[in-house]
């Protein structure tokens, strides 16, 4: 599945010689959400297993963002939360094993902030979903920039996904964020787990 996804997504990026590609480095970046319950923080938790690219065009229309997430490995600070997470009561990581970001479109306000709109593909349900990118800041070197650094932010409902939401399982609304590095080049063969760094951000991404 993942190697499927990789392979879609070079032959979508090779079209687009003139503008930079970057991969996520998974050692830089970080995915989490946030959960509160009478606007209290309720869960906080991770993704260290991802994968995914985005395309800089600002003068044109081939900028892209793509992120596939492994919710089998989702981590929470309290080690309790883990298990409760990954059941059929919450994400049903069994029965979905990935969550997925495509935008369709990305726009920029300025060199350093940019909106993405796209697909968001969560516990087998897809809905429009736009992502916040600030703070974007590429280091230049030689023709273009070697890397990219970037916090964005989503904000959806657990209803919209068909998630449960309650007294006892916090509130509708989740916090997406993904803060992180995206390095220039070729995309990265597949892999296993991640050793991913602890990313904040939308991406407050799902």
């Amino acid at each position: 599945m993942r190697r499927v996804f990789w392979v879609l997504l070079s032959i979508s990026l090779q079209r687009t010689q003139a503008a930079d590609m970057y991969s996520l480095d998974p050692a830089n970046t970080r995915i989490s959400f946030n959960i509160q319950r009478f606007g209290v923080l309720w869960v906080s938790a991770r993704f260290p297993d991802f994968s995914g690219a985005f395309v800089l065009d600002r003068h044109g229309s081939a900028s892209r963002v793509d992120v596939s997430v492994q919710m089998a490995s989702v981590a929470c600070n309290d080690a309790h939360w883990n298990a409760p997470l990954r059941s059929a009561d919450w994400l049903d990581v069994q029965h979905f094993p990935q969550m997925t970001f495509q935008s369709n479109q990305v726009l920029f306000d300025d060199d350093h902030r940019a909106f993405a709109n796209g697909e968001l593909t969560l516990h087998g349900v897809t809905h429009s979903v736009g992502l916040q990118i600030m703070a974007l800041s590429c280091s230049a070197s030689g023709a273009g920039a070697d890397s990219c650094r970037f916090d964005a932010h989503a904000r959806i409902r657990r209803s919209d996904y068909g998630l449960a939401h309650g007294f006892w399982s916090g509130g509708d609304m989740v916090d997406i964020a993904i803060s992180g590095v995206g390095r220039r080049g070729a995309l990265p063969p597949a892999r296993g787990a991640a050793t991913a760094a602890t990313v904040a951000a939308a991406a407050a991404l799902l």
